[in-house]
This record gives structure tokens, sequence and C-alpha cells, in this order.
């Protein structure tokens, strides 16, 4: 009786306040991931951060000069001996520039405007990748759906994920591995819910076979289990295409594609609903789509490499060893411990405590949280409690922890390696990171959204923008001064205390050519130079580097010799106070918004007295000023008076016949530094 009375209260009190006890519906909108993608294509034409020198110098800075015949030197990975790149990254990411081959010259005939200029060079290909990038999108909302979550709150954590915003813009070999994860995870994981649906299906027209008795009706159930669609092979040959081709992007790739090539082949075979020679089968089925991408790959890094010709190959005279496989390169390179040194090594736990939470921020701790939970339940719980070891969570919970262990094995570790470990990650904590209700929730889940947004915000802007953030404006600075200047004089640029510049946005033609009124044609000659100076940042040191320059290419060339120096703004202060007499230094640009972590800024506001004209907050501002890239004119010859600054632009400066700086300058400069510059008098150098 009390029950019923409790239910008629109900009834009445939902009819009379029906607002009040109506469950909020979460409407799955795709506002958000639109107003993302908007920013990311935004972002992807604005950003200047230079995360690290592979975004160039493994697929733009190779293609600018096969493809527009640009001058820039490659890089050790691609050189002929040894080399453990596939130019078919490389050519991929730089599809635009084949564009840009043809057009550039029907658009400057049309209209007289130049579509070769360091902005077009460098946006075009980062606008390519970010519209390539919209490919993982929709592969995680496919996932999603399959998964039975909301489709566009993944997606939504997805694209508002800092990787998203910034590396999946940027032509790096991790981001098109991150691409191709995505294209495997979708297929991998539609292949095994659509292979469950099927063989319940089968199993229970089987069991209907087996108990039937009339003929009519087995013969019925045997038409319905034919037209059932097929499922072992069903996406073997894009698997097997994305797989191949993924190891000669990155051969980590392998490492990544192990855990869901691993649960394709095994689709009902461990839980005895299909037969064992199924597994075998699938894993023949994938055979020729991987042989036939990696005789492409293996030919195309052959022909471009020189190792073979189209004339040994129709003839068949080569062997094994005429053919250029870069992947097994690049093993052998880095198994060695030495080569591994070069580039730093890193303690083996820096992936999972570092580089994870770094690179995911508390999607990775969640991820963390989520494995150790996973093997607590697995190892202690009970039988029927124990989680499912061949679902899609799984399968996703595995896809995340199992490449991290493994790379953490390799000594060499970059929190890039792991970007792809993002797809799985959203999946699976997508829900937690993101308030989706209005009803009222713990803490927790503010702390997890806010912690989640604010943190990809600030990489954002530091990855995005202030991260070596003035080294391609140089270039284009530098670009700008070369067009500038008279013709008669050869610029000399050198770079320190910052990575490698990119130097195909300098836009250098290999080989330019004029027609004089005689019709006689004639090559015009290299007049800008370029030198990296690596490791050399103590002021000494680069006026005895330019020095040498300045009187080498005095030796090598009738023209004038212009030098100019780019450093940051940090160190900029000391080379000023270094030089001598005989040297002039005039600042012809401040290039802002760099941030070196090699040489970061000096903001110690110690010694400053609060009762001074400018006070702390005056001198805060000069030292806002050390996050920029000066380019200085070192002149030779030119005396100032001790104790005077070197001029700024647009000041008088006193001249002094030439002089050079003392020979005891230039001793430690070696012989074989002077025959690079030699042979380097045709392309760039490093000092």
């Amino acid at each position: 009786m009390e029950c019923r009375k409790r239910q008629k209260f109900r009834a009445a009190f939902n009819k009379k306040f029906p607002k009040a006890v109506k469950p909020v519906k979460v409407k799955d909108s795709a506002i958000l991931w639109t107003m993302l993608a908007l920013a990311r294509l935004y972002l992807a034409t604005v950003q200047t951060g230079y995360i690290h020198p592979d975004e160039f110098h493994q697929s733009v800075q190779v293609m600018a000069s096969d493809i527009l015949n640009i001058d820039a030197r490659k890089p050790w990975e691609f050189h002929s001996e040894n080399p453990i790149r596939s130019v078919t990254f490389s050519a991929v990411v730089s599809l635009p520039y084949l564009v840009l081959k043809y057009l550039a010259p029907v658009v400057t005939y049309c209209f007289g405007y130049n579509l070769l200029t360091p902005s077009i060079l460098l946006v075009t290909p980062r606008m390519f990748m970010t519209f390539l990038s919209f490919v993982a999108d929709y592969s995680v909302y496919r996932i999603a759906q399959l998964c039975y979550l909301r489709p566009w709150s993944c997606v939504e954590v997805f694209a508002s994920s800092y990787i998203m915003l910034v590396f999946a813009t940027r032509t790096f070999s991790n981001t098109l591995e991150l691409i191709l994860m995505a294209l495997l995870l979708w297929r991998v994981c539609e292949s095994m819910v659509d292979s469950t649906k099927i063989i319940r299906k089968e199993n229970i027209l089987q069991d209907l076979y087996e108990s039937a008795e009339a003929v009519q009706d087995k013969v019925k159930l045997v038409r319905m289990k034919t037209k059932l669609p097929p499922y072992n092979y069903v996406d073997s040959a894009i698997i097997s295409v994305v797989v191949t081709y993924g190891t000669f992007v990155r051969p980590t790739f392998v490492v990544f594609s192990f855990v869901p090539v691993a649960y394709w082949l095994q689709r009902g075979v461990v839980t005895r609903e299909v037969s064992f020679s199924y597994f075998n089968l699938r894993f023949l089925s994938l055979l020729p789509g991987a042989v036939a991408t990696f005789l492409t790959c293996v030919l195309a890094d052959s022909f471009y490499y020189g190792a073979i010709t189209t004339t040994e190959l129709l003839f068949w005279n080569v062997t094994a060893r005429s053919f250029v496989v870069t992947p097994v390169n690049f093993v052998l390179y880095n198994a060695q411990g030495d080569n591994l040194a070069v580039h730093g090594l890193h303690p083996n736990y820096l992936h999972l405590l570092v580089n994870v939470p770094m690179l995911h921020g508390v999607l990775g701790l969640l991820g963390l949280w989520s494995v150790s939970k996973y093997l607590v339940a697995l190892t202690t719980g009970a039988m029927t409690k124990k989680p499912k070891v061949f679902s899609l969570a799984t399968m996703l919970l595995a896809s995340f922890i199992v490449p991290v262990l493994l790379l953490s094995l390799v000594p060499h570790q970059e929190a890039r390696f792991l970007l792809p470990t993002l797809l799985p990650l959203v999946l699976l904590h997508s829900d937690d990171v993101l308030i989706l209700t209005g009803r009222r929730i713990k803490m927790t889940k503010h702390f997890f959204f806010l912690s989640w947004h604010v943190w990809n915000i600030l990489c954002v802007a530091f990855f995005g923008f202030l991260h070596q953030g003035g080294v391609t404006k140089t270039l284009m600075q530098v670009h700008q001064h070369a067009l500038q200047r008279p013709p008669h004089i050869n610029s000399h640029v050198l770079f320190s205390a910052m990575y490698t510049p990119p130097t195909f946005l300098l836009v250098r033609r290999l080989t330019v050519t004029a027609q004089a009124e005689d019709g006689r044609h004639y090559r015009i000659e290299k007049s800008l130079f370029t030198y990296d100076t690596g490791g050399a940042r103590e002021p000494e040191d680069l006026l005895h580097l330019a020095a040498r320059v300045h009187r080498q290419a005095q030796l090598n060339s009738t023209r004038e010799v212009e030098v100019l120096i780019c450093l940051p703004a940090s160190l900029s202060e000391g080379l000023f106070l270094a030089t001598p007499e005989n040297v002039t230094l005039q600042r012809l640009q401040r290039v802002r918004g760099h941030l070196t972590l090699e040489d970061p800024p000096d903001l110690s506001l110690e010694g400053v007295a609060l009762t001074s004209s400018c006070g702390k907050v005056c001198q805060l501002v000069r030292h806002l000023d050390q996050f920029s890239i000066d380019i200085i004119s070192v002149n030779f010859g030119q005396k100032v008076t001790p104790g005077r600054s070197a001029p700024l632009p647009g000041q008088p400066s006193s001249v002094a016949p030439q002089e050079s700086l003392p020979e005891a300058a230039l001793h430690n400069l070696t012989e074989d530094e002077e025959e690079e510059e030699e042979e380097d008098q045709q392309g760039d150098e490093d000092l």
C-alpha cells in the first residue's frame, strides 16, 4: 500500500514539475570540433615555433632542392652512402612543391606575382599536412561510433590537444605516423566489431542447422549462412599497405601497429569460435599488399639514391645488395650505441614518467592509472571479474602502453616519438576531461577539465610560437635583406646558438641564368652564403669565425663582402661588449618572439633599485627584449671609440683603414675547416 502511494506521489510530482525531474540530455554536437578545426587551419598559417630540426630537414628541405631547384643542404640521413630515411615520406609531404613548380611560372606570367617566396614555401606543406590530419579526426569519429561513445565529444578532445593544433600541422614523419595509426585502428576496430557480429550469427545458424530435421529447413539455413558478408580477409589490403608504408615512414611504426594487427589476426581464434587455420590464412592475405608496397618503396629509394638505374633493372644486372632498404639501414644505425650517443642518451623511464605526461597532460596520467588498475584486476581479481582480454577497450589500452614500454628500451627518447599514443588515450578517457552534463559533478571532473585545456593552451603558445620562434622569421628577413642590397655585394650569414636553420627559406636557386642583350646566356654567380656555427656561443669564437669567413670570402671573390651574425638577443649583448676596436657591430634588425632553452634569457632583477627612474618594471621590459634574435652586421676595419657601443641602424659610424682581426684570433680554426669552406662556396657550411 505504501509503495502505491509513493508511485502516485512521484507521478503527480513529475506531472506538475516536469522540468525539475527531466533528465539532462547531452547533445553530441559538432560545433566545438568545427571551431577547433578552423583554429587548426588558422594556426597552420601563423605559427612561428620551430619544434625540432627534423620538421624541415627530413622533408621539405630535401624536396625543395630536388623539385624547386632551390639551394638547400640535405642532412646526413639522406646521404647516398648509407641512407636511413625513405624518400617516399619526403615526396608525399612535399606534394605542394610539385604543384608550385608548375603553377608558379603561370602565375608569374599572368599576374606578375612570384609564388616562390619564403612564406609560401613554409605554409603550403603545413596546410597540406593539416588537411591530411583530418583523416585522423574522421578515424577517431568512426572508432567512437563502433565503441558506442559520443563521437563528437571524442573528436573534440582529440582536436583540442596541442598535438593536433601544433604537431599535426608540421611536416614531421611522426605526424604521418599518427595519421596512419589512426587509419589502422579504425579498420581493425571495424573488422573486430563486424567479425564478432557475423561469427555469432554463423554459430547460431550452425546450431539451428544441426538441430533442424527437415531438409527444407537445412537448405534454408545454408542459404542464410552463405549470404552472410565475408569478414576473414576484409581490410587485409588496407592494413598491409598502411603497415608497410608506415614502416618506411618510420620503422617504429612496427611497434605501434603490433597490437592492432595481432588483434586483427586473432579475431575469434583465441576464443575458439573459428579454426586456428584462419589465423594463418589472414596472415597470408596480408602478404600481397605488403610485398607490393615494399617493392614500390624499395625501388623508389634505390632510384633516388642512385643505387640502381633503369637499364640495370631492365636487364636484371642487379643483386640483392644493389637495392636500398632504408628501414634496415635505420635499424642497423640505431643498434649501435655510439651513434645514439651522438643524438643523446636518456634513461629508460623518460618516456613513461616524463614524455607521456608532457605530451598528453592529464590524459596521459589517466592512461597510466588505467593501465595500473587493469593489471591489478587481471592479476588479483576473481575469474568472473577479470577484464576481457580480447575486447576493444583492452586493445586500445594495449595500443597505448605496449609501444611506450617497447620504445623505452631504446636509449634515445623524444616526446614526439609517442604521438600515435594520443589516439587510444582519447578513445579511453575523453569523457573524463569533458563536462558533458548540467548536474553536480565531482571537483576532480572540473580539475581534469581545466588541467586538460590549460595545459594544451600553454603548449600551443610555447611550441607553436615561442620555442625557437625567431629562426624562420630571421631567414625571411635575411632573404628580404638579400633582395634589397646592391648586386655587387656578397652576403655571408652566420647562424649561432639556434636550431639548424632551414636554408631553403632563403630561396636561393641552384642554377640561375640570364640573357644578355645580344642573346647570349650566362650564369649568375651565387651571392648569399650561410654558415651554421653549431655550438659556438662565446663572443670571441663568433668573432673569430666571422673574421675567417670575411678573409676567405675576399680571397675567393672580387666583390664586396658583407658578414652578418644571427644569434639570440640573450647573447648579443656579450658580443657587443667583446668587440675589439678594429671591428664595428651594427644591429640591423631585432626579430622578436624567440626562446632558446639552451641559452635562456636572464630575467633576474638583482641590482635594480626601486628608487631609480626606471625601476624593476622597466628593467623587466628590457629583459623581454632578450626573447628575440638579433641580425648583426660585422664590419672589419672600422674603429669605434672605446666604451661606446656599436652604432644602431641609422647612426653614423667612423670608418678607418681596412684592418683585420689579429692572427692570434684565427689559431683555433683547423685546416679541415678551411678546406670545407672552399668546397662549400657552392653551398652551405658547418663551422
